[in-house]
């Protein structure tokens, strides 16, 4: 009986360093392999956008309300933060690809700021690099009607790629602005 209760609190104190380490971010695979085209003719993967801190949305650029609402609000942030906003890269991962071409994701977000990147991929890419952040999508209707359901929250990653936070839709914008502002005061990000 002793040689058990040893196994089970063996067993017990392992999961419990798995649950207090890090869970490493679900897919975390698919957001260092998964490549989609750029909307400055580059193939990038999220493991290319190293360097400095990404702003990340998933949306498409016939959305009515959200998505150009969210890039807007976008702008505004990485202006309110001055320096620390130049820093900050804000990407736009399309969800519609066939009709979010580079090109097209190009001219739709210059007229937010001409430093956003656009990614659009094949749907298996782009599937795998949404799952990888538990963002969901799901098309409603066909052809030119079409449109979707998705989730619309921005990821902020680290200048070395890894999920620092997360920020919902209905989340207050001074909110957003204070977590970005401490966030990116971070030495080292």
């Amino acid at each position: 009986m002793s040689a058990l209760r040893t196994v089970v609190l063996a067993a017990c104190g392992v999961l419990a360093a798995c649950q207090a380490a890090d869970a490493p971010v679900m897919g975390q695979a698919a957001l260092q392999s998964v490549a989609l085209q750029s909307s400055d003719g580059r193939r990038l993967s999220i493991a290319g956008l190293r360097g400095q801190p990404t702003l990340l949305f998933f949306g498409f650029t016939h959305c009515p309300e959200v998505c150009p609402l969210s890039l807007y609000k976008a702008v505004q942030f990485k202006r309110r933060l001055g320096p620390l906003g130049d820093r900050l890269q804000v990407v736009f991962v399309t969800v519609d690809p066939a009709r979010d071409t580079p090109a097209h994701l190009r001219e739709y977000l210059a007229a937010f700021d001409p430093g956003f990147i656009g990614l659009s991929g094949d749907e298996a890419g782009t599937r795998a690099l949404a799952e990888s952040l538990g963002v969901t999508y799901r098309r409603v209707g066909e052809g030119d009607a079409a449109t979707f359901e998705h989730t619309a929250s921005w990821f902020l990653l680290g200048a070395d790629g890894a999920l620092q936070d997360v920020y919902g839709y209905a989340l207050d914008d001074r909110e957003i602005e204070a977590r970005l502002r401490a966030r990116l005061a971070v030495p080292g990000e």
